[in-house]
């Protein structure tokens, strides 16, 4: 980027300084008495990150699991069931498992019980606190939804209280959750958190970020991760003093190239801090549970094979095979995990085999490309009018940039108007490389069919519940080649927001996909919310995962029968979408005041 931007209109004039937010954090935590954990006492180390730098010099694999059921009892119970089951097979049982918490955790606890209800459990009292790290000697990482949000500090106090010494999700920053619009009070919270975490590096507590749940995650370039990632270390380490410890892993099927950004990560991380965890794959699986086996056992060797090699002491992450359809029961993550102990046999020959060279090769374009867009980020925020050196006017504007702009401007390729945001990518996505074709199918099949007219004159609103960008980006993209109107509303929005936008663009439908366990409870308050605001007769359509938690199931439950039964559309795909919404088309016309 040759040409200076102006990016001061990023943040508000007027904000706290934030190196006195992050040294009152500091000082909150000095005064925090910290436990520790079952795990901790009987591994003998004082942090898990100690246990992940003794296991890599030993040679020792290390595993981990998500794990999050309808309530804290329900995975506690779980978790119990887990190891003893791993117990009778034979294995050993996870060292660390990541609670899948649900996104009200990244609300102060004030707002807690009165906001929506989503997948997932809440620690509600003390006791659930202390059994996370005291049940079982198992470590947990406090990370889904604990620092990131605007509760970042009642769970970070509370988190380090009980012995976890990794929390995370410094990626989930840059999200926004149900029901708070503050960006300034988020990032005072999320630093000052920050700085508590820091008053205990010296024992080893780790900043943990997902990389896949931020920005990198809709990325189009793989070499951009990888200088995001550079960024965040930055923010973390140097402006914080709280070690990073990045992982990622989940939005990619090709074993070769993840290897590849694996080691791109490891060589952009000088204090060599331990990943929390390698993702296993969560896009590669489908409906057919047994061929996902197949997938599962080449993305956790792989991932096994190039941790060991290279010493990066991540725990691996192994994926259940019904993840894609939902939420696995902990039958089911214990399988995949005695698959994942299982696997550490092979390890060998498999090293023994591959061609590193050419894997070597690919993480030294994505290291160059990563420099490059790191060195690209500071250098033009900095001469754009942002005080890089202070982490609440860095952290903020690098959230208001956002992951569109931040290719688009930063980004490590070379410019070059053919792809969407004008660069040619260094190493084009997994995700992003499966959106387009998925997009190019429907497109070419609504050319083939004639159906580029099949909703023409109809305005849709289109929308998500969670974080899922492309998911709205092949929304957006299939419907405008079928005609409508399409107004893209973006990710993380709530029912009355919709209801709004569609009242003020005279919407015919609206088109909302979620995959956080809210169709339900979330298609009852859109249509109430777009009944006050006079719009009765817009169309609802829902697709992605349509499921919710229910009394009496420790697991969401399919809820799609429900949601028909409200009168919302919930097709299962695309081209089903376009067709139903061509059938419905004499009859939605929006009618404004009407009763």
């Amino acid at each position: 980027m040759s040409d200076t931007i102006d990016f001061s209109g990023l943040v508000p004039s007027e904000l706290p300084d934030g190196t006195e937010v992050h040294r009152e954090g500091i000082e909150l935590g000095r005064g925090i008495e910290r436990a520790r954990s079952l795990f901790c006492e009987e591994q003998g180390v004082r942090s898990e990150r100690e246990f992940r730098e003794r296991s890599r010099e030993q040679g020792r694999f290390t595993t981990s699991i998500n794990i999050g059921l309808n309530t804290w009892a329900d995975t506690r119970e779980a978790l119990g069931c887990i190891i003893e089951d791993a117990k009778s097979r034979g294995v050993a049982p996870p060292d660390q498992f990541t609670l899948l918490a649900e996104r009200r955790m990244g609300l102060p606890e004030s707002m807690r019980r009165d906001a929506p209800s989503e997948t997932g459990p809440c620690l509600w009292t003390e006791q659930d606190w202390w059994e996370l790290t005291h049940a079982y000697p198992i470590q947990p990482g406090a990370e889904d939804n604990m620092i990131g949000g605007p509760g970042s500090v009642e769970n970070v106090v509370r988190a380090l209280q009980v012995g976890v010494t990794t929390v995370g999700v410094f990626s989930q920053y840059f999200w926004r959750w149900p029901y708070w619009d503050d960006d300034v009070a988020q990032t005072v919270a999320v630093v000052k958190a920050a700085g508590a975490l820091a008053a205990w590096a010296h024992e080893g507590t780790c900043f943990n970020s997902y990389i896949d749940d931020g920005y990198p995650g809709v990325f189009h370039d793989y070499a951009n991760l990888v200088g995001w990632t550079m960024a965040e270390r930055y923010v973390s380490e140097t402006l914080l003093k709280v070690p990073y410890s990045g992982s990622w892993g989940g939005l990619t099927s090709d074993p070769t190239l993840k290897t590849a950004v694996t080691l791109a990560l490891h060589e952009t991380n000088p204090h060599k801090v331990p990943p929390s965890f390698t993702h296993g794959d969560t896009i590669g699986n489908d409906a057919d549970l047994e061929a996902n086996y197949g997938t599962t056992s080449t993305d956790v060797l792989f991932m096994k094979v190039t941790d060991n090699r290279y010493k990066i002491g991540g725990a691996v992450k192994a994926v259940p095979v019904t993840e894609a359809i939902r939420v696995p029961s902990w039958q089911e993550i214990s399988a995949v995990h005695a698959l994942n102990r299982r696997l550490e046999n092979y390890v060998p020959a498999v090293e023994r085999m591959t061609d590193w060279s050419y894997i070597e090769a690919q993480r030294d374009l994505l290291v160059e490309g990563g420099k490059r867009f790191y060195s690209a980020l500071l250098t033009g925020m900095a001469r754009g009018g942002i005080d890089t050196k202070d982490p609440v006017r860095f952290m903020l504007a690098l959230k208001k940039l956002g992951a569109v702009r931040a290719e688009e401007y930063f980004g490590a390729g070379e410019l070059d108007s053919f792809y969407p945001r004008g660069r040619k990518p260094v190493f084009q996505t997994d995700l992003l490389r499966r959106t387009l074709g998925e997009r190019d199918v429907v497109v070419n099949k609504l050319r083939a069919d004639g159906g580029t007219e099949a909703l023409k004159g109809l305005r849709i609103v289109v929308a998500s519940t969670d974080v899922h960008e492309l998911a709205v980006l092949l929304l957006c993209t299939a419907l405008s080649a079928a005609g409508a109107d399409v107004v893209d509303f973006g990710i993380s929005r709530d029912p009355e927001d919709i209801a709004k936008a569609a009242a003020e663009t005279a919407a015919h439908a609206v088109a909302v996909t979620t995959h956080n366990g809210v169709a339900r409870s979330f298609s009852t308050r859109l249509i109430s919310e777009l009944a006050a605001q006079r719009m009765p007769r817009t169309v609802v359509c829902m697709g992605g995962v349509l499921n919710e938690d229910v009394e009496g199931s420790d697991i969401p439950i399919d809820v799609r029968e429900e949601v028909l039964a409200m009168g919302v559309l919930a097709p299962a795909g695309i081209d089903q979408l376009i067709v139903q919404l061509a059938e419905r088309a004499g009859r939605t016309a929006p009618v404004p005041g009407a009763v």
